[in-house]
């Protein structure tokens, strides 16, 4: 198995472009799935979250011009959890029989959003029973998992017919117009597949999209958000009607166990304070949330750009709670900054240290002051911050002392 591990920032295109150049087959229905959750059953709880993956990609589609359908294999059966044959996994969601009849067999093509390795396994035999199945169906898949291991996913799983690495919304565009239209969409940056004689055809990673605030908003009227929000549903603090939104795009850090370099590159994308507090006011008027959850991966670096945002929150006297909850790093919260944010609704902090050794920190290539992250933690208490700090286990050079 070969890795590949894209750093260089890949060519980027604007949304217009993209719209503009990859021009739609009207007559198209596109379904995108979300499969079940799956963890251990040792666990005593898991993140679950609204799809903003397959969203983000169903409002650029429908922009386009297609025909969309979410089927979000977790949102639609939230309430059903079935534990595996003998007892070690969890499945949380719509059972493989329950996707199946879902599954449109007159779509033109089936897209499927797949995140976690541990879900991997299982996942793949539904793939597989969706292909038995549908046959004549055109199944691809992306996400982290797919775009950290491609030549992987495509030899475990020959049901796959194609792979697409990276940001999605502009390489998926480009691939329906030229397969839809007859083309050959083996040749398009990002996509990976395999030839007729099973070689593994690698072009690359996928067009980033140069102006992140202009790509079309997730397509939340295509999922069912209130059994998201009857749950208290969550990557944080359940405040009721939680959603996740994101203020920016890939991290400019290289730490070797992360797959956003491969996934994102390191090309870092913020949105202007204004857009995203837009889209915050939209979300509390169209469908009466209380609490945004931050999926960046780093979503705090700029200093400024933090203070602008909290202070515009309470120049429109927004009323709700944003929580932090994937982790983030610290340079930026000084005492300052935290009261800032804590005064504009911030509840709930997650630090990512990672680790405390200085040895894995630097093998790891963290670029943390420990110091720094400590002095912020403490500051983030006394504010009134919940915090949460995320440590990484394990690693393959650690022992006793470095853990």
């Amino acid at each position: 198995m070969k890795t590949k591990r894209f750093i260089q920032p890949s060519n980027s295109m604007t949304v217009s472009e993209a719209l503009d150049l990859f021009q739609t087959c009207h007559n198209a229905k596109i379904q995108i799935l979300r499969p079940f959750a799956v963890f251990s059953a040792r666990s005593y709880s898991t993140p679950v979250t609204v799809p903003i993956g397959p969203a983000y990609l169903a409002g650029i589609l429908e922009k386009a011009g297609y025909e969309v359908e979410i089927v979000d294999g977790i949102g639609e059966g939230i309430q059903q959890i079935n534990r595996s044959t003998k007892g070690t996994y969890i499945f949380q969601g719509l059972t493989v029989n329950e996707i199946l009849k879902r599954i449109d067999p007159n779509s033109s093509v089936l897209c499927i959003s797949l995140m976690f390795s541990q879900e991997w396994f299982h996942h793949r035999e539904l793939i597989n029973t969706i292909k038995e199945e549908y046959p004549g169906l055109t199944i691809i898949v992306g996400g982290e998992h797919p775009s950290a291991m491609p030549e992987y996913v495509l030899n475990d799983c020959p049901s796959i017919d194609y792979l697409i690495a990276g940001e999605g919304e502009l390489t998926l565009l480009e691939f329906l117009h030229r397969y839809l239209t007859k083309g050959n969409p083996s040749e398009i940056p990002g996509v990976f597949s395999k030839s007729k004689t099973g070689q593994f055809l690698d072009n690359g990673s996928s067009r980033r999209i140069s102006d992140f605030s202009n790509l079309p908003r997730p397509a939340w009227h295509l999922c069912d958000l209130e059994k998201f929000f009857s749950g208290l549903w969550s990557m944080g603090i359940g405040y009721g009607r939680n959603i996740l939104i994101l203020a920016s795009r890939g991290c400019p850090y290289q730490c070797t166990f992360c797959s956003s370099p491969t996934m994102w590159t390191t090309r870092y994308l913020l949105r202007p304070v204004v857009d995203v507090v837009d889209e915050i006011e939209f979300l509390i008027e169209k469908y009466q949330v209380n609490s945004i959850d931050f999926a960046d991966l780093t979503a705090i670096i700029k200093k400024d750009w933090i203070l602008e945002f909290s202070n515009e929150i309470k120049r429109r006297n927004l009323d709700f709670v944003w929580q932090l909850p994937a982790g983030t790093r610290s340079e930026a919260l000084d005492k300052d900054t935290l009261k800032a944010i804590y005064d504009s609704g911030c509840k709930y902090l997650v630090y990512a240290p990672e680790s405390g050794s200085e040895v894995t920190l630097d093998k790891i290539k963290k670029q943390l002051s420990l110091s720094n992250l400590i002095s912020s933690t403490k500051d983030a208490v006394k504010i009134g911050h919940t915090v949460k700090v995320n440590w990484v286990i394990g690693f393959p050079h650690e022992n006793r002392q470095t853990c």
